[in-house]
C-alpha cells in the first residue's frame, strides 16, 4: 500500500446520489401519511360541516315559524275569517291597539291552522309535526291542535323547537274578572260590550259562563235587554244565548255590532263571581264549556323538523 496516496472516499459520486435519493424518499414517507390522514380528515370535517349547515338551517327554520305563529297574528290579521292567507299567525289581536297580544294565542286562529300553512311557514324540503296541548299537573292536557305526521320514519336527523303561551279551547269575547263582589243587597254590573255579525252567527254560538267562586245565588244576564236567569242550581252551567238576541243584519252580513251585557246578582257576603261571554263552534256541547277551556292557560306548543 502506498502510504502517499489519498485514502478513497468511501462513497463514490454515483453512491453518494443514490443514498440522497434513499434520504428522499424516506421522508417522504412520513410526509405521504400525513397528506393522506389530512385528506381522510378533510373528508371527515367536510361531512361535518355539511351536517352542521344543514342542522343550524333546520334550526333556524322551525325557530322562524313558531315565532312567526306565537308573535304575530298573521297577515292580513284577520286571515281566520277571510281566508284570504298569505302568512298564518296566531297571537291574539288586541283590538284596542290593534297589535299582536305576543304569547297569548286566538283559539280561533289555532283552530283554522292547517297543515298547508304549517308548511308554507317551514318550506317545502322539510316533513313536520306540529302540536298544542295545555300543560295541567293536576289532570290531563287537554289537546287544542296537531298537524303534520307525528311518524319520523327513517329521518337522519329531526330538530324539536319548544315554546309555552297562553292559549284555550274556547275564544273569550267578554268578560268581568275580579269585580265582582258583595257590597250588600243586590247590585247590577256592566258587563264589556261584544261584537257579532250575520256571518259570525252561522258558524259560531254565543255561551254566558260564570264562575261562582263563593256566595252568589242567583244571577241575571242581559244581552241587548233580553233576560237569561241562573238560579242556585245552573248558576256554573254555560247558558247559550239565543241568537235571536245578538245584533246581526242580514242584509250586511260581515258587518259587526255591538251587544250590550248587564249582570244583576244577589248573594251574601262574601260572595264573589267572574263572568265570560264565549264564542264556540256550532254543535258545541254545554259540557265543554267550563272555565278550564275558556280561560287562557300555560300551553306546549312543539314543532318537529326534518329533511324529506
Amino acid at each position: 500500500m502506498l502510504w502517499g496516496k489519498k485514502l478513497l472516499p468511501l462513497l463514490s459520486d454515483d453512491s453518494r446520489g443514490f443514498a440522497i435519493s434513499l434520504d428522499l424518499l424516506l421522508a417522504l414517507i412520513p410526509i405521504t401519511l400525513v397528506i393522506g390522514f389530512v385528506a381522510s380528515d378533510m373528508d371527515n370535517l367536510l361531512f361535518q360541516m355539511e351536517d352542521t349547515v344543514f342542522r343550524s338551517s333546520m334550526d333556524r327554520a322551525a325557530g322562524d315559524a313558531m315565532s312567526t305563529l306565537l308573535e304575530t297574528s298573521g297577515t292580513p290579521s284577520d286571515w281566520e275569517i277571510n281566508g284570504n292567507t298569505q302568512i298564518v299567525g296566531l297571537a291574539q289581536l288586541d283590538p284596542s291597539t290593534n297589535t299582536p297580544e305576543q304569547g297569548t294565542v286566538d283559539p280561533v286562529k289555532l283552530a283554522a291552522l292547517t297543515a298547508p300553512e304549517v308548511q308554507q311557514l317551514v318550506g317545502n324540503q322539510y316533513s313536520f309535526y306540529f302540536n298544542a296541548s295545555t300543560i295541567n299537573n293536576s289532570g290531563t292536557p287537554v289537546s287544542l291542535k296537531t298537524l303534520g305526521n307525528s311518524s319520523f320514519g327513517s329521518a337522519k336527523d329531526v330538530v324539536r323547537f319548544q315554546r309555552i303561551a297562553q292559549a284555550s279551547q274556547f275564544k273569550v269575547v267578554s268578560s268581568l274578572i275580579k269585580q265582582i263582589q258583595y257590597i250588600g243587597g243586590s247590585r247590577s254590573f256592566s258587563i264589556p260590550t261584544f261584537q257579532t255579525s250575520f256571518t259570525s252567527n252561522q258558524s259560531y254560538d254565543y255561551w254566558i259562563l260564570i264562575a261562582n267562586n263563593v256566595g252568589f245565588t242567583n244571577a241575571t244576564v242581559n244581552v241587548n235587554n233580553n233576560p237569561i236567569n241562573f238560579n242556585s242550581t245552573n248558576i256554573n252551567i254555560a247558558a247559550l244565548i239565543n241568537p235571536n238576541f245578538l245584533t246581526t243584519n242580514s242584509t250586511s252580513q260581515g258587518q259587526y255590532y255591538n251587544n250590550t251585557v248587564t249582570l244583576n246578582a244577589t248573594g251574601s257576603f262574601p260572595s264573589s263571581m267572574d263572568i265570560y261571554i264565549v264564542q264556540a263552534p256550532k254543535n258545541t256541547a254545554p259540557g265543554a264549556i267550563t272555565t278550564r277551556s275558556v280561560v287562557p292557560q300555560p300551553s306546549n306548543f312543539i314543532l318537529y323538523l326534518w329533511l324529506k
